[in-house]
């Protein structure tokens, strides 16, 4: 009877190989899974109009401090929006994004930061105008944004201190 034997280098050649495609499969089910849990870019608009209305109706009841955590969060909203989905409709959508919303959410944070609301109806104009440049030049003119003009949240106290109204 006859021994086969394997050199120890084709021994390690085979588990790397085998190793390699492992990771191969186990690298393209991750992959999947995270596209799979990746927000899609209707659900961060959604989220981005969500956040716009809230930021509106704060500056509305002069809520300073829950204008300025809408403000961050509507940053951070587009900022994912622009780092998920650089590229839409064949258009650097990041690009145009940062271009049309930039100057105007400058303002906006600086109107928040002297609790200006003046200043802040001028900006939120400008942002919400934004908007809609950026839905025309993505070809989806027919989502056109408005100024709100009442809530559609009526299970969130937007005033500020609330728990300061219920005091004796």
């Amino acid at each position: 009877m006859r021994k086969h034997f394997i050199s120890k280098q084709t021994l390690a050649a085979l588990l790397c190989g085998a190793a390699i495609v492992s990771f191969g499969s186990f690298s393209n089910a991750v992959a999947e899974e995270q596209d799979a849990a990746r927000p899609t870019l209707a659900d961060l608009m959604a989220l981005t109009q969500l956040r716009h209305y809230k930021l509106w109706y704060s500056e509305r009841m002069e809520n300073w401090k829950l204008a300025d955590y809408e403000f961050s969060q509507l940053v951070a909203t587009i900022d994912r929006i622009k780092k998920l989905y650089p590229e839409s409709h064949a258009l650097a959508q990041a690009n145009l994004i940062t271009e049309k919303t930039e100057p105007a959410m400058k303002e906006l944070r600086t109107a928040i930061q002297g609790k200006n609301n003046k200043r802040f109806e001028v900006a939120f104009n400008q942002v919400t105008d934004a908007c809609n440049q950026c839905h025309r030049a993505a070809g989806v003119d027919f989502i056109l944004v408005r100024v709100p003009w009442k809530s559609p949240y009526n299970n969130q106290m937007f005033t500020p201190n609330p728990e300061s109204r219920n005091r004796p």
